[in-house]
């Protein structure tokens, strides 16, 4: 018997006048069962499991990031101030479990909630789970994502030095993984070296991109907005000031598909699936594939991955892309990597539906559907291995559905990679030879399949879902993830690299005692007329090369750079500068400030004054930090520091040093994070909401 909820559940709500009542769509189609059934891809009884569990509500899944140093604190509140109180509780009847981890995510930093979200509210323990998870989720120090999603990224052994392009990714759960592993050095005080270009076709999800990925702080983000297919090859210039195309040690294809994998928590694809959803998409997906194996480094590796079952979409697709590039790829047995994880092998065989609904045996028989070759088996399946890729089945462990390959470049493929190579062994390539072919190779990739199908206007977007948080809401109410023409009209300011010199940089290095270690040459600015010099960024240096390149024209970058200063207005008596430090940059600058002029450590409750008052007066702190302002000359842009393991109820055993950016005026602190974080952090540590403010940092 589970402990029974202490809330009482909600009465219904009724209709107001001329509303339509809520209609739950109807989950069977007769078409996908026969379709699937054809494939062979479980046993009769399996697949009746898999139909069947096809028709549930997903659970919620979230990840604690990596970039954050508190990650494992946040993981022992979850285990030690929310687990023990969840234990076998009672929600109309139905004993829960409580959240537990995955067992395939490293560092249990992976976890589901079973509940339905339907019920959560009606618990007082899992609906205060459930807060908790959307106040972090804001913060940037969670992030809730599928489960099945979250696998992509973890086979493509990123590291921290690596330059890696995801193609295709709007709303950035993926991305996020990916930065996250190039900050995996972060706790060893190293700078981040790797570069992380994302990309997406559509200018408005680009920008729910980057509203996604700035929780992360990463100076070597990158989003750009280019069609997958198209983009474009940049010539960047090396530290022996030779001239390179770019090219990546790690590329994910995670391409637009018909996205019937996601069916669970996408009501909608039941009634619109059909056999030329996929088809509409194939070559698309080939198209995409190869420009991502163009830009990958020999020696690199190039993750392809569809939230759908549709073999059309996933085997075919890689096939056709190992055939195309003619052994330059090879497919990766990963059956020993994440270890708990259940999958399926590829299939080696498969039935192909025309439109119509009938099926076609063989290319020989397809002249009158015009469905080009490349979607049926191919003859040398075998040699492939296709049953290297994995195959993610919703039943296996109460997920949703996913395809994925994994694949090493072992061969050159394009006229970058023969330089790259010649380069290596002290050979030289004619460079207007080098631009000619990397021309036709982009032409290459728009001349595949051009007699395929048209694509079906009905397709749906491949992670359209009901909304669970606001990534999924803002995804829901944008376009759809189909491939659309670049937005060149809409032009983002350009990006100005500071030289070291520059009054600013110099001005800010003296004013906050930065090391010299930290690069001078990598701050950039926004170049717009009316703001230019109110915030100043930082790059990583392979940002700085792109922003270098003579191609940098060729590409449409939308955002990039993290934010580090800001200016608070003109310079007042007293204060040394009129910058401040950001909320964004301080965990990167911060180790790098050589004096603690203008750090002070304040108690835990002065922390509580600091979020409970707007601007609190000097004499509302103890007069321990009463003292410590007094004795500290610094004025404007100051650093307060505070261990908040003891301020909640349960103190957690390991030390949650915290750094906040304040502005300090002669008697008055303002603290200079948003007021969304500074209510999140304050109903995270204290349990309370601050007094309401307008404005943010």
């Amino acid at each position: 018997m589970g402990r029974k909820s202490r809330r009482a559940p909600r009465a219904p709500k009724q209709n107001g006048e001329g509303q339509k009542p809520y209609v739950t769509a109807e989950k069977d189609n007769a078409l996908f069962k026969e379709y699937y059934k054809r494939q062979n891809l479980l046993s009769e009884e399996e697949f009746d499991e898999f139909y069947n569990i096809l028709k549930t509500s997903l659970p919620t899944t979230f990840r604690i990031t990596g970039t954050r140093s508190n990650k494992t604190q946040l993981r022992e509140i979850i285990e030690t101030m929310f687990v023990p109180n969840m234990q076998a509780i009672e929600v109309d009847g139905q004993v829960f479990e409580p959240p537990k981890p995955l067992p395939w995510y490293p560092d249990h930093l992976g976890w589901q909630v079973n509940v339905p979200r339907t019920l959560l509210r009606k618990s007082t323990e899992f609906s205060n789970f459930q807060k908790f998870i959307v106040a972090e989720t804001e913060a940037g120090n969670m992030n809730r994502q599928e489960a099945v999603s979250m696998v992509p990224p973890l086979l493509m052994d990123i590291q921290p030095h690596h330059w890696v392009l995801d193609m295709c990714a709007a709303p950035g759960s993926k991305t996020a993984q990916i930065i996250e592993a190039v900050h995996s050095n972060d706790m060893s005080n190293e700078l981040p070296r790797g570069l992380v270009v994302a990309n997406d076709a559509d200018y408005r999800r680009s920008h729910m991109l980057v509203h996604q990925i700035k929780r992360l702080q990463s100076p070597c983000f990158m989003a750009t907005n280019h069609k997958a297919q198209q983009l474009p090859t940049v010539h960047l210039t090396d530290d022996k000031g030779d001239k390179m195309g770019w090219q990546f040690d790690r590329v994910l294809c995670d391409v637009p598909c018909s996205g019937d994998g996601t069916m669970r928590k996408n009501e909608g694809i039941w009634g619109d699936w059909r056999p030329s959803n996929g088809l509409g998409l194939h070559r698309t997906q080939v198209q995409i594939f190869l420009r991502g194996a163009q830009l990958t480094k020999v020696g690199g590796r190039i993750v392809y991955s569809t939230c759908s079952f549709n073999p059309v979409e996933n085997e075919a697709v890689v096939a056709e892309v190992l055939r195309l590039t003619d052994g330059a790829l090879e497919l990766q047995d990963v059956s020993d990597k994440l270890e708990g994880l259940k999958r399926k092998p590829g299939l080696s065989t498969w039935k192909v539906m025309a439109k119509d609904g009938q099926f076609v045996d063989s290319p020989a028989d397809a002249a009158a559907t015009g469905l080009p070759p490349s979607v049926f088996p191919p003859e040398n399946a075998a040699d492939l291995h296709l049953e290297r890729c994995l195959r993610i089945y919703p039943h296996l462990q109460n997920t949703g559905g996913f395809f994925v390959a994994v694949f090493d470049k072992v061969k050159p493929l394009t006229a970058a990679d023969k330089a790259a190579l010649a380069k290596s062994s002290g050979q030289v390539l004619d460079e207007k030879e080098v631009e000619a072919a990397e021309a036709k190779e982009e032409t290459l990739v728009e001349s595949i399949l051009e007699e395929d199908v048209e694509e079906s206007p009905a397709i749906p977007s491949k992670r359209s879902a009901t909304p669970e948080n606001e990534e999924e809401e803002a995804e829901r109410k944008a376009t759809n993830k189909r491939q659309r023409k670049d937005v060149q009209q809409r032009q983002e300011a350009p990006f100005e690299l500071l030289g070291p010199d520059s009054s600013d940089v110099v001005e800010l290095c003296k004013s906050f005692d930065i090391s010299s270690e930290f690069p001078r040459d990598q701050y950039i600015l926004r170049s717009e007329e009316v703001a230019k010099n109110r915030n100043v960024y930082f790059c990583s240096k392979p940002v700085k090369m792109v922003l270098e390149s003579p191609d940098k024209d060729r590409l449409h970058i939308v955002n990039s750079g993290l934010r580090i200063f800001s200016r608070q207005g003109s310079l007042v008596d007293g204060f040394e500068t009129p910058f401040r430090l950001t909320a964004d940059g301080l965990p990167l600058l911060e180790k790098y400030i050589t004096s603690d002029r203008r750090t002070i450590d304040i108690p835990d409750v002065d922390l509580r004054v600091l979020l409970m008052e707007h601007i609190p007066k000097n004499t509302l702190f103890s007069e321990e930090t009463q003292k410590k302002l007094q004795e500290t000359e610094a004025l404007g842009g100051c650093i307060f520091k505070a261990d908040i393991n003891k301020a909640f109820d349960k103190p957690l055993k390991t030390t949650l040093k915290m750094s906040l950016p304040v502005w300090r005026g002669k008697s008055s602190v303002n603290l200079l994070i948003n007021k969304q974080d500074k209510k999140f952090l304050c109903q995270r540590v204290y349990g309370i909401t601050p007094k309401p403010t307008t404005g943010t940092e």
